[in-house]
């Protein structure tokens, strides 16, 4: 059985450079002892123990082996590994691994010489290793490319509490060559920390160690390093665990969300999440879970996020549910727990085809202001299309509300029955008040501007296009729904959400999410309306489709001095323009604008929850 005659510790305890930015390091000292209680057991009656500072030789022992621990720094260079040291003037020296193995090891007790390398880099000294002299037994307690890792809240580095653990065993003999097998397998990855690659080479027998004669006073502290050990690793598990949940509770709030009977009225509840990145207009599902009860509880990332609730219901028609989040990562407790409520399943139920637009804070306008929204509303989640909105016209008509002059659907429908002064050819006149002029007489009543009027004859985009409307007309339908059309913040709330985006679906303008397609290629045919529906999987925030590009929307103007405005721009428009923020006025030179925007209808009278 062999015996250790010697134990050097090598002390790689200079300054390194600068700009590699490493770490400091354990004391050697502490790394010392560990390996000193390590290798106890196998030491002979006479031997010793020390650490080698400065450029001094490692003096190999008259009898049993010599066990040399480089511990330190190493990074590469072009002449390869190199080491700093500190002398006993404290200067420091670097030093190359050449000039550090041929100081350290004596060739001619090679077969009695052990080296472990515990450094960054470690297996990058095996060539000079090799083309010098090769040690019994030589261990690399890192890869060429990679560097060590050290506790330095334990004063050790993970190396020698390994080497430690695998000899602390009861066993009366230990093969060196298992002990080191079992440290790679150790190291290589504990589901705590990173990886660390340990090889070894052997040059001649196996080394077989034999325990000795213990003192009680060795044992009690064998005992200790072993208790000890035990703990670092309980501790490391334990520190990883609680790093892992304080990241999770700071990156993470927890929504309880109140479905107010939902179930009443409809089946197949569905409720999913979104993760949203409006710079590069994408999203990312982080949940989609069946809602069974009233009640549902969820983490969700303290981000960008939207909740969307979809169900089917009773009456077949749909309703857009949802909320947007933008939640910051925090430790405060008051931010950790939100509260939402959907509105009452009475309130649902009488909102078919329409989205619900919470109270909220949320950013407006170009420069992203924080508005706060203090009454939630709902609005129409597509304009109306041309066959549908007919038959409203013709109600409207036949009630004596709407004239054919104030409507394109009754209008340009008739266009093969044109009759009276209400018909003027657009291309006979340049100036609103001559239009204002030939129908004053017949019109004045509900004419309040030349949006209000329909000149000369068109012809009716496809029947699933959006209606176009005059404002008065745009008006009348909202109210005979008793409702009304949105305002200006109203409408870019529902569209653009709570994030400040640019578009219903982010930042970057996409022409696969929207009819703006911009002027065309010579030879191609112009643009045109398109169906409603046309993009039905590109909702707003909110739950919206068709709302930039295409028709423009009437809105009611709250924020500046334009009367007729309307938003989300039309297909004309370039694509710069057609936002989720831009109000544009309608102004008389734009009269042929009028034919190209329709309404979305707002409701913000709010049921009471029967008791």
């Amino acid at each position: 059985m062999d015996k250790i005659g010697r134990i050097t510790l090598v002390a790689l305890d200079g300054e390194p450079p600068e700009e590699l930015a490493l770490q400091a390091l354990p004391a050697s000292e502490h790394v010392a002892e560990i390996i000193r209680l390590a290798f106890a057991p196998f030491l002979t009656e006479d031997s010793e123990f020390l650490i080698l500072d400065g450029l001094s030789p490692a003096i190999p022992p008259a009898f049993g082996l010599h066990l040399i621990y480089l511990y330190g720094h190493a990074w590469l260079s072009p002449n390869g590994p190199q080491t700093s040291i500190a002398n006993q003037s404290h200067n420091q020296i670097v030093e190359n691994g050449k000039d550090l193995l041929g100081r350290i090891v004596d060739a001619s007790v090679a077969d009695r010489t052990i080296i472990i390398f515990d450094c960054c880099h470690a297996a990058a000294f095996d060539p000079i290793v090799v083309k010098s002299c090769i040690p019994r037994l030589v261990v690399y307690g890192s890869s060429e490319d990679e560097k060590a890792i050290a506790l330095s809240g334990e004063r050790a580095s993970r190396l020698s509490l390994a080497i430690s653990e695998k000899l602390g065993g009861r066993s009366k003999s230990v093969d060196l060559a298992k002990v080191f097998a079992e440290v790679a397998d150790r190291l290589d990855g504990d589901g705590v920390l990173r990886g660390q690659t340990v090889t070894y080479r052997f040059n001649g027998l196996a080394i077989r160690m034999s325990r000795g004669h213990v003192s009680k006073k060795k044992q009690r502290e064998r005992t200790v390093t072993i208790i000890r050990n035990i703990l670092i690793v309980i501790g490391a598990f334990v520190s990883s665990s609680l790093i892992v949940l304080g990241w999770f509770y700071r990156t993470h709030t927890h929504i309880e969300i109140d479905f107010s009977g939902l179930q009443d009225i409809s089946h197949n509840i569905k409720l999913s999440g979104y993760e949203e990145n409006p710079e590069f207009n994408i999203n990312g599902l982080f949940v989609e879970e069946r809602v069974t009860t009233n009640h549902s509880r969820l983490w969700v990332p303290a981000s960008n996020v939207i909740l969307r609730i979809n169900a089917t219901y009773s009456d077949g028609k749909p309703r857009a549910l949802a909320f947007h989040l933008n939640l910051k990562p925090s430790f405060i407790s008051e931010n950790k727990f939100l509260s939402l409520t959907l509105p009452h399943s009475s309130e649902v139920k009488a909102h078919p085809n329409m989205a619900f637009v919470p109270a909220t804070a949320w950013l407006h306008d170009r420069e992203r202001e924080t508005l706060n929204s203090a009454k939630a509303f709902w609005i129409d989640i597509q304009p109306p299309t041309i066959s549908e909105y007919m038959e409203v016209a013709n109600k409207l008509h036949n009630l004596g509300k709407l004239t054919q002059d104030n409507s394109f659907v009754l209008s340009w429908g008739q266009a093969e029955n044109t009759t009276g002064a209400t018909q003027v050819d657009l291309s006979k006149t340049d100036k609103s008040s001559d239009i204002n002029n030939d129908i004053e007489d017949k019109t004045l009543s509900v004419i309040e501007d030349v949006s209000d009027i329909v000149v000369g004859s068109g012809k009716l985009p496809c029947e699933s296009c959006p209606a176009p409307m005059t404002r008065y007309e745009a008006n009348l339908f909202c109210k005979s729904r008793n409702m009304r059309l949105p305002t200006n913040l109203e409408w870019e709330l529902a569209v653009r959400g709570v994030d400040g985006r640019t578009y219903p679906w982010g930042n970057q303008f996409d022409e696969a999410r929207a009819n703006v397609p911009g002027l065309p290629d010579k030879g191609k045919p112009s643009p045109s309306l398109k169906p409603v529906n046309e993009y039905f999987n590109e909702l707003s925030p909110f739950g919206l489709i068709d709302s930039v590009g295409n028709a423009g929307d009437w809105v009611i103007n709250e924020s500046g001095a334009y009367k007729r405005i309307y938003m989300g721009a039309t297909y004309r428009y370039n694509q710069e323009d057609a936002t989720a923020f831009r109000s544009l006025p309608l102004r008389d030179e734009d009269y042929i604008l009028a034919s190209e925007i329709t309404a979305r209808c707002v409701d913000d009278e709010h049921f009471d929850a029967p008791h």
